[in-house]
């Protein structure tokens, strides 16, 4: 009976969500869509073994504590959108006679919104060319785990070499399309991809209520009884390197062109409201799942699949679907992104569309000089990176000097939030390290 339920559960949820009318015509909904795809994408198939094989019977606190930070870094680009974004519209204003009269108190303040204002746009290049970077790392950890699920489903598990050899052959393969005739085609499956990956994960947390009922009624159900494995240090620089798995929210950042403000910045917050949801219930329900004999017990990036066995075979199935597609369409929307990023600055230099194959040739590096579970860390930091740069641009706003004489009674108190964000996104940066 549960096979069929999970079956109907997904494929309801998934049709819903690609083809109901009032869904598909809601703005709204299709802004809230593209970052809860991100947030939710990869980070449900490796956040639950991944932390309850790090901080034990700890995995929902830790993860409560993972997303207030993403909570709080989605604030100060909520922020951005609404305050920095009309003040990057404007190009710094000319030097012209900025060094006579600087005595002049009106002078002064005009130069120093004239610095503050060329200090805007530098940190927003910069930030920029670092979320170019971030993305480099990105769309060589989805094909990684892209890899390690179709060669488990294969039956070839612990093979790296073999795992590396399809990471590269995909990203070659995307460069020359990207070079050739663009990823555009690509974004038309994207949609039904996500739907069916959404679908999953309601299924696979009706599978988990259903089991967790079972053990329950049979008298079987127990946590686990481990804590934290090791020095409680080195458990929180894990979960510093996890940040990736709530990451994905900033994407909202740069719908500019298909979406307000307002609207990006109400669906951004849905959408973070939703996965937290979903997150702390998941991890709340798939703590039993480690307590048997069957129980992953490796910090295996696949330890989903034999959780979702451990359910019914056919939620397995579907999990590996899902999996393989949804790493896809995310690498292929980091490509075009990065490309697109990246063709800014390179446009002096080569056409636009050979972005596409540097692109393809830094991320087939990053894929040789790292492993699964280091790229999980990797790409937690140099997104942590580009949200400090980011509570930089904030600040800078925030400090601004009031227009109309009208002082704003906030500004010390959110520059300095702003400034602690940034900080912890530092820390992360630095401290952040691999999980096993």
């Amino acid at each position: 009976m549960l096979a069929p339920l999970i079956v109907f559960v997904a494929v309801g949820v998934a049709s819903t969500l690609a083809f109901h009318p009032r869904l598909s015509r809601s703005s709204f909904w299709r802004a809230t869509v593209t970052p809860l795809a991100s947030i939710m994408g990869s980070g449900f198939l490796v956040v639950a073994p991944l932390l309850h094989l790090t901080v034990g019977r700890y995995a929902v606190p830790a993860m409560a504590g993972l997303l207030a930070v993403a909570y709080a870094v989605g604030g100060v680009i909520r922020y951005n959108i609404r305050c920095a974004e009309p003040l990057l519209k404007q190009k710094p204003a000319a030097d012209g006679n900025a060094g006579a009269h600087r005595l002049h108190a009106a002078c002064r303040a005009a130069c120093r919104i004239e610095m503050q204002s060329e200090a805007l746009h530098v940190a927003e290049r910069v930030s920029h060319v670092v979320l170019a970077g971030a993305y480099f790392i990105s769309i060589s950890y989805y094909l990684q785990l892209l890899a390690a699920f179709a060669l488990r489903a294969l039956g070839h598990d612990g093979s790296p070499l073999t795992a590396k050899l399809i990471v590269t052959a995909i990203i070659a393969s995307l460069g020359v399309i990207g070079t050739t005739a663009g990823l555009r085609s690509f974004e038309r499956i994207e949609r039904y991809v996500i739907a069916l990956n959404l679908g999953t994960i309601v299924a696979l947390i009706v599978g988990l209520a259903w089991k967790n009922a079972e053990l329950l009624a049979s008298g079987g159900w127990t946590l686990p009884e481990g804590g934290v494995t090791g020095d409680p240090a080195h458990a929180a620089r894990v979960l510093m390197g996890m940040l990736i798995v709530v990451q994905g929210f900033e994407t909202s950042r740069f719908l500019g062109t298909e979406h307000p403000a307002e609207e990006r910045i109400g669906s951004m917050r849905f959408a973070q409201w939703i996965s937290a949801g979903v997150y702390l219930v998941f991890l709340g329900l798939i703590g039993v799942m480690f307590t048997g004999s069957d129980a992953p017990k490796t910090a295996d990036v696949t330890a989903i699949i034999t959780i979702a066995g451990l359910i019914t075979p056919t939620l397995a199935s579907l999990v590996y679907v899902t999996a393989i597609g949804s790493q896809f369409t995310a690498s292929t929307a980091d490509n075009a992104g990065c490309a697109g990023l990246l063709e800014a600055f390179v446009s002096r230099l080569m056409p636009g569309r050979f972005v596409y194959a540097v692109v393809a040739g830094v991320a087939i590096g990053v894929t040789w000089a790292t492993d699964v579970l280091e790229i999980i860390s990797l790409a937690s930091r140099a997104f942590a990176l580009f949200y400090a740069i980011q509570c930089l641009v904030a600040v800078l706003v925030s400090i601004r000097p009031p227009h109309e004489d009208k002082a704003d009674t906030r500004t010390l108190p959110r520059a300095a939030c702003f400034s602690l964000v940034g900080l912890v996104c530092l820390a992360v940066t630095v401290f952040g390290i691999p999980a096993g």
